[in-house]
């Protein structure tokens, strides 16, 4: 990171232009993941352990072992252009992850002194044999505009959806930590919601009352249930009186999986609140926090990225077998994706890429 470069300040609140670069630092945490998560599910795809094991097999992650990569990149909005393929090829697996034509590039800043052999990397790590280097090859982004979500209870579209942000990078370089292993040129797939501004303020109005309403039904149901404090009738003291605390519980339970239900329906489209009082969220605080906000090109709103969800490339042992004889792939393994991680993203600045208002 140069010397110019520093946390973003809250008294920055628009880039000098829509096309101005971002800078960001990036932590890629490989690991098995729970995918019992609403949100990680619609993100991943609902990826799930036992096509991890299958893939990568079932060694890869155990024991609950981690392997933290971090580096910084540089977004920019220009894209690179290359020859055109054959047209009966299908298109690489890149271009469909992103979902179309790029809307920019990424590119892994090298760290300011070099390893032992004099090249360049991007990252390091420590594993049992100490310090390693990682080198990252650029890669392509875009974003893509939420598509209209219309909730079950009010039939209505949601304000504040997210929108997702697509990129790909490849681990030049092979990288091991105890169980966490991926080959040389390892193509990664990375993904996350993200929100400008506007967008997220409309996103916090619109998941509070949803996530307020979870979590009080499953308070109420708690202190129904408390042994201490809670409903007498359920002490079966006279016959009656328990059948209708059961009753009533039974009622506590169908409102708070009712409230879940909802809740579930918006989860993965609008913004976390990791506030454990939602009734006492500060949206001004979130809105000012130094670590969220960042440039990223095509628009002068800053952006924030939340939690995001890593896929590994890998080849499939087997070919997929369809219905048919005919279905069935071509010459070579089939590629399949699967979750290895989360990422995170905490903006950079320079001076000069912010107006000041």
């Amino acid at each position: 990171m140069s010397s110019s470069q520093q946390p973003m300040s809250s008294s920055r609140s628009t880039s000098a232009s829509p096309w101005s670069p971002g800078t960001w630092k990036i932590t890629l945490d490989f690991g098995r993941e729970d995918s019992s998560s609403n949100s990680l599910d619609k993100l991943s795809g609902g990826e799930e352990d036992a096509t991890l094991s299958s893939l990568l097999g079932e060694e890869w992650g155990a024991n609950g072992v981690r392997l933290a990569l971090p580096f910084e990149m540089l977004v920019t909005a220009e894209t690179t252009t290359s020859k055109a393929s054959n047209a009966d090829k299908p298109p690489p697996i890149q271009t469909a992850w992103i979902g179309g034509k790029p809307t920019g590039s990424i590119q892994c800043l090298p760290k300011a002194t070099t390893n032992s052999d004099g090249s360049e990397y991007s990252a390091n790590y420590i594993n049992s044999e100490g310090l390693q280097y990682v080198q990252i090859s650029p890669g392509q982004w875009r974003i893509e505009p939420p598509l209209p979500l219309l909730t079950s209870s009010s039939g209505k579209v949601l304000k504040g959806q997210a929108s997702t942000l697509r990129y790909y990078l490849t681990l030049n370089t092979a990288i091991r930590r105890n169980t966490i292993h991926f080959p040389e040129n390892q193509l990664l797939l990375l993904q996350s919601n993200t929100f400008r501004p506007s967008q997220y303020l409309d996103g916090v109005r619109t998941v509070l009352p949803y996530q307020y309403a979870k979590d009080n039904s499953q308070k109420m149901l708690e202190e129904q249930l408390n042994h201490e404090t809670g409903d007498r009738r359920l002490d079966g003291n006279d016959l009656i009186e328990t059948l209708e605390g059961y009753k009533d519980v039974a009622g506590l339970v169908w409102e708070r999986d009712e409230k879940r239900r909802k809740w579930r329906e918006v989860e993965g489209a609008l913004p976390v609140i990791t506030d454990s009082t939602t009734a006492n969220v500060d949206v001004e605080a979130m809105m000012d926090d130094d670590d969220k906000w960042g440039i990223w090109p095509g628009d002068t709103e800053l952006l924030t990225i939340e939690r995001g969800v890593i896929l590994a490339v890998v080849e499939r042992k087997e070919k997929k077998k369809g219905m048919f004889p005919w279905m069935d792939g071509g010459g070579g393994n089939a590629e399949d994706t699967v979750l290895v991680g989360r990422w995170t993203a905490t903006p950079m600045f320079d001076e000069d890429d912010y107006d000041v208002e």
